[in-house]
């Protein structure tokens, strides 16, 4: 948490604010902690408010407080934007920022504006280097074969002294059983209910889950290999996203549990099967045909999607669902019913929703929402404003390179920090664009629009026409019919079982 003082009268100024200081210096001592770890926790470079909410929860709150109090500028925050925007609120409302060695009044000082700009810089272009070097270092570790960071691969455990994983047996065995499973001809399901019906179970679990054992499966550490993927962040269609843009492999790197051989034959065998059962997938269903809810459907207490079969009359059913429960060796219960009772149901509530939207599209015709584009449009300037002041800094830097107040290597630092801010302060620009477009009433006109067409003459419609209309504006649609054990040993026919109820929850885009 920050070091913040809030009081109810503020009168006390900025030597009481100091005072508080040494109070809570007693309080971490007292507690076991030092001051710096206290002012640490929420401080560093996320590039993000959205990752920062309690700072994002002080600056809502402001004006309830005399100032900020912290170690230094770069436990505030070691981001540029970040930076920018406490400077703009502490000037706005007023407020200093206070350090064990300098009260910062940038709403009535140019002078500390100067130094906090440019030891957040400083702090920005430092935050930098350590990830630099720290992807450096990991490139170099994997060169060297040695595990590099994030979880140890179940079935080993890590020297720290040599930086090496090493087997631990008794995982190591469990290894090699699903190794030995899955050349048997198991799939992962299988094998997952093979490993929890004989009472194995991981490290941090109660029993084995689906993605476990294909990680397991996949996983290179276990013929002896380190494999580091160098990731670099570009913006892809409108989105940032991650990039591979390297991977290092070290083969030997230490004792593997499972043979080069049967790694490769399993992955090899595991890939065949997986394209025998994405055509599986993609051919079309003669049997089964297409009915309304095709694809739709999921599974309210496993979240998997639900298999809807026709029945030998002619009718369709939602067949029992059969998958694991999350984090637990039992069979989900979710139990099935005929289709038609569903689909009776879908069509009442997309009535309902219909009428909901109509309802709603009138309030969007009526109301305004200039204030929100206003204040939208306001954040755009000044975004724009500390957008060309970091381009003026730029090309201020020239003058004093020229001037000879800074070194080549003083430079460099900056120039670099002042490209990164600038980068940043882009990022937050078209995130206010995306606001802007959300909040677009033509736009959420339009799409409801759509949806009314959509739904116009909807019950006349084949079931094909059905289908793909549905997919169009409805997400998922959760099933739950959680029977226990004693009605669901009872007859098909059985009055109680067959009036058991159910839940539907329909999953809007």
């Amino acid at each position: 948490m920050y070091l913040r003082i809030s009081q109810e009268k503020k009168t006390e100024g900025v030597e009481t604010l100091l005072n508080h200081r040494n109070i809570l210096i007693e309080y971490c001592t007292k507690h076991g902690h030092t001051f710096e770890e206290f002012s640490e926790v929420l401080s560093g470079g996320a590039s993000d408010m959205e990752q920062r909410p309690q700072l994002q929860r002080l600056l809502d709150n402001i004006e309830r407080f005399d100032g900020i109090l912290v170690i230094e500028l770069s436990r505030l925050s070691r981001n540029g934007l970040i930076s920018e925007t406490v400077l703009q609120y502490c000037k706005d409302y007023d407020k200093p920022i206070l350090t064990p060695d300098k009260v910062y009044d940038l709403a009535n000082s140019s002078t500390d504006e100067t130094m906090y700009k440019f030891g957040s810089l400083i702090a920005s272009q430092e935050h930098a280097l350590i990830g630099r070097r720290s992807k450096n270092n990991k490139i170099s570790m994997a060169k060297q074969g040695l595990h590099i960071s994030g979880g140890i691969p179940f079935g080993y455990r890590r020297n720290d002294s040599t930086k090496r994983l090493e087997i631990f047996e008794s995982e190591a065995q469990v290894v090699r059983y699903i190794f030995q499973l899955h050349s048997e001809g198991l799939g992962s399901r299988k094998i997952v209910d093979t490993l929890n019906r004989e009472g194995y179970k991981p490290q941090r679990s109660e029993a084995f889950q689906l993605p476990t054992v294909k990680r397991i499966i996949q996983n290179p550490a276990y013929k002896g290999t380190v494999v580091f993927q160098d990731r670099k962040r570009i913006k892809e269609n409108g989105k940032f996203v991650f990039k591979i843009v390297n991977t290092i492999e070290s083969h030997d790197a230490h004792e593997p549990i499972i043979s080069v051989d049967q790694w490769d034959n399993a992955n090899r065998e595991r890939a065949i099967r997986a394209d025998q059962a994405r055509v599986y997938r993609d051919k079309p269903a003669p049997k089964t045909g297409t009915t309304m809810l095709k694809d739709l459907l999921y599974c309210g207490l496993c979240g998997r999607k639900l298999v809807i079969r026709k029945e030998l009359n002619g009718t369709y059913s939602i067949k029992p669902c059969e998958y694991q429960l999350p984090n637990s060796a039992e069979k989900c219960t979710n139990n099935g019913i005929k289709l038609e009772y569903i689909e009776a149901d879908i069509i009442d509530a997309l009535k309902a929703h219909e009428e909901q939207m109509q309802h709603e599209l009138s309030l969007l015709e009526q109301q305004d929402l200039s204030s929100i584009e206003s204040d939208l449009k306001e954040k755009l300037a000044h975004i724009d404003i500390q957008i060309a002041e970091n381009q003026r800094q730029q090309t201020a830097l020239i003058d004093l390179a020229v001037s000879g107040i800074f070194t080549h290597d003083e430079l460099k630092v900056k120039r670099q920090a002042l490209i990164d801010m600038g980068q940043a302060l882009e990022q937050s620009r078209d995130k206010l664009i995306e606001q802007s477009e959300s909040i677009n009433v033509t736009s959420h006109i339009e799409r409801m629009s759509q949806v009314f067409k959509l739904l116009n003459g909807f019950e006349s419609l084949p079931v094909e026409a059905q289908n793909r209309a549905l997919k169009q504006f409805i997400k998922k649609i959760h099933f739950t019919r959680n029977m226990p054990l004693e009605i669901r040993m009872l007859s098909t026919r059985n009055q109680i079982r067959r009036e058991f109820p159910y839940d539907l929850s329909i999953e809007y885009f």
